[in-house]
This record gives C-alpha cells, structure tokens and sequence, in this order.
C-alpha cells in the first residue's frame, strides 16, 4: 500500500513540476509574425504583430497559409512596390526565419519570398484569394 502511494505522489510531483515549469517559461513569445501594408505617404500604414503567446489562433492560420503556398512561374510584378510585406521572426533568438513580399489580385495574392539575402533571386508564390482575404483583415485590424 506504502509502495502504492509513494509512486502515485511521485508521479504527480514530476508532471506537477512539468506543468509549473511550462507555466513559468511560456509567457516569452517563440514566434511572431509581422504584417505590414506598404505605401501610404500621407499616412501611417496599417499592420500586425502576431504572437504565438498572445493570438495563438491567428499566428497558426498564417503559418497554415505561408507552409500551403503554391509555386508560381512567369509572375510578373513590380519587386520594389508591394501592397505588404509579412516577416516570420523568432524574438527568442533575435532572428528573422523567412521575409515576403505580398501583392494582391482578383485571385488570391502572390507572395515573393526572400532568398540567399536578396529579393532578386526571390521565389514567388501564390495563395486563394480565401487566404489573401484573411491576410488583408489581419493587417486591418479586424477582429475574427
């Protein structure tokens, strides 16, 4: 019975110290996504920060729609004016993990990513026009 009891209290410390452990350490962001819309001279441009801590939900739908990206060939658009610019960093580490470029269109948006530290070997992408809706409503700022 001793036995018994003994394990049962060991086993709750080392699962209670587990979850108090997560508790403690987990109000740090791992993740955070930065959207910004370009342009606008004359005013403040619109945008976001995502975290993984404080909007769960919405950091999972953009790393959803930014891993679901389709490659694209023969897109043309003009690399130094993007409507938006979304940035995927990791403030833990004070790295940035990936940098895009955004352009929406009647069918969705295509996206250039960053590559070998320059925008002029960027691979392009698209994505539907569902996810570049969503995209749009984040940097505006309106609520799900």
């Amino acid at each position: 019975m001793w036995k018994f009891l003994f394990w049962v209290v060991g086993v709750g410390v080392v699962f209670g110290g587990g979850y108090l452990v997560g508790v403690v350490t987990s109000d740090e962001p791992s993740y955070q996504i930065m959207i910004q819309e370009e342009g606008g001279e004359s005013q403040p441009p619109n945008g976001a920060v995502l975290t993984d801590v404080d909007q769960p939900a919405k950091m999972d739908s953009m790393l959803g729609i930014l891993l679901h990206k389709q490659p694209a060939e023969g897109v043309t658009v003009n690399i130094s004016e993007p409507d938006a610019s979304l940035k995927l960093m990791s403030p833990q580490r004070s790295v940035g993990l990936t940098d895009h470029r955004i352009w929406f269109t009647d069918d969705g948006a295509v996206l250039a990513e960053e590559r070998n530290g320059t925008w002029q070997d960027a691979a392009f992408f698209t994505i539907s026009e569902r996810d570049a809706s969503y995209i749009q409503s984040i940097i505006q700022g309106e609520e799900e």
